[in-house]
């Protein structure tokens, strides 16, 4: 049998090269740019008194829109009351210029039982707030699973109190007079 030989350049070899390493430097790129590495980092801080049912990569929505995640969680440093004793990180991918001085930043449920997030209600009049500034928080009026619980119950009580009030005002026969027999 015949041995078949191919020749390859050198300057084939070389440009075949410069190919390879450019797709995965191009692949490397995009990845890091997926995971925003390459996004411009702007944080916020935000102060509350606890932070049940909160961690890392909690989300951050501003009037509703997913903008960014909790990064950190830590203790407050220099906590000037129990309202401040934690410190939330707040990284914000998006729409940074609309969260301005005035705009407030509260812990919500999302529905009855679903999961806590951020809830940052946008401001208007203020000016934007700078990189690693302070958001003002603002407790929630939230509704646990407790309340809804006793409001149900307290709603079969006073439906069971109408419904025996409604049949002790119910009029009684009089009684049927006896026929006299002869």
């Amino acid at each position: 049998m015949a041995e078949i030989t191919i020749r390859v350049s050198r300057s084939a070899l070389r440009v075949a090269g410069f190919v390879v390493v450019g797709i995965v430097l191009a692949l490397v790129f995009l990845s890091l740019w997926s995971w925003g590495v390459f996004v411009k980092k702007y944080q916020l801080r935000v102060y509350v008194p606890e932070m049940t049912g909160l961690d890392a990569h909690t989300q951050v929505r501003l009037d509703g829109i997913l903008v960014g995640s909790v990064s950190a969680i830590k203790l407050a440093s220099e906590a000037t009351s129990p309202e401040r004793s934690v410190e939330l990180v707040l990284r914000i991918d998006r729409y940074q210029d609309a969260i301005r001085s005035d705009s407030v930043a509260t812990i919500v449920a999302d529905g009855l039982l679903g999961p806590r997030y951020v809830s940052i209600r946008r401001g208007f009049k203020g000016s934007a707030i700078v990189p690693n500034g302070e958001i003002q928080f603002v407790p929630a009026q939230e509704v646990s699973f407790k309340e809804v619980i006793d409001s149900v119950a307290k709603t079969v009580n006073c439906s069971q109190v109408q419904k025996n009030s409604a049949e002790d005002k119910t009029p009684s026969r009089p009684p049927v007079p006896a026929t006299p027999t002869h």
